[in-house]
């Protein structure tokens, strides 16, 4: 099966490239983007690293990545994900990373919202999970207007502050 491309009437959802890694890179590594992740990005040490975690997580369809593109420039502007799927028990994780010029623009929404379809008309999913820290109410209010509704508090101690207690709200929404 080919890589799909979704599109909205701003944004391009698309298979990561090669090209990619460098922006993406930068994306993740920035502290203002940091501080809302659930991973150690030093971890991945270099652009390549990156991209090579991306292409692995094709192979696998564990993890299905894409690029967010703004149309009107052809940028990539970030990062959405399904994550942690599940083919035989329809489920997956949502994740996404905007790079902070392109905050408070509905971009996170948009996006995710693309994907969110995506996952029930093309993967069958019947149930999605995200995850989002108790300081990020924006992350929050993306997942609301998506229909996600909060199930749970979780405890984070793997990530960007691995070395101090990190709670995250779970929120769920049956497709």
């Amino acid at each position: 099966m080919k890589f799909p491309v979704l599109e909205s009437e701003r944004l391009r959802l698309r298979k990561i490239e090669s090209e990619d890694s460098k922006l993406l890179f930068q994306y993740v590594t920035d502290p203002r983007t940091q501080r809302h992740m659930s991973f150690q990005p030093d971890t991945l040490l270099f652009p390549k690293r990156l991209f090579r975690y991306f292409e692995e997580s094709y192979r696998n369809l564990h993890d299905l990545h894409f690029a967010v593109i703004w149309k009107e420039t052809d940028e990539v502007i970030g990062i959405c994900s399904l994550q942690q799927w599940s083919e035989l028990n329809g489920k997956a994780r949502l994740g996404y990373l905007i790079s902070p010029p392109f905050w408070n623009l509905g971009i996170a929404t948009e996006a995710a919202g693309l994907l969110l379809h995506f996952g029930a008309e093309v993967l069958g999913l019947n149930e999605v999970e995200a995850r989002c820290g108790v300081d990020n109410p924006a992350s929050e209010r993306v997942l609301q207007k998506l229909g996600l509704s909060f199930q749970a508090y979780a405890d984070n101690s793997v990530g960007h502050r691995s070395d101090e207690y990190c709670r995250l709200k779970v929120y769920s929404i049956r497709l």
